[in-house]
């Protein structure tokens, strides 16, 4: 498997919880960017999509803002970035509602 080229760690529930984004690989069509965040009960694997690497990239950072919102409003979960609620992600305007304190 890939090495992911950044990693961002998170506190889910009072743990770390490693959030690995893997290389945004042409696919011929589009752009691939993987991602696992590593919850502990069950990592949640998945991929965002673009024209370019930059494009999937950004888009998967958003996703993975979404995933762990989810996780915060609809499993309850405490989720936090250096003991902060604001994730440090860029949000799609869709989910603004989730965060609405989110400064990026």
């Amino acid at each position: 498997m890939q090495e992911p080229f950044i990693v961002r760690v998170f506190q889910v529930d009072g743990r770390d919880v490693d959030c690995k984004f893997f290389q945004p690989q042409d696919s011929g069509d589009n752009y691939i960017c993987r991602y696992i965040i590593d919850f502990p009960d069950e990592p949640k694997v998945s991929q965002g999509y673009g024209v370019d690497a930059v494009q999937a990239l950004l888009l998967t950072m958003k996703k993975v803002h979404v995933d762990l919102l989810f996780a915060r409003n609809k499993m309850e979960r405490r989720v936090e970035w250096f003991e902060q609620e604001n994730l440090g992600l860029p949000l799609d305007e869709v989910a603004r509602e989730w965060s609405p304190n989110n400064s990026y």
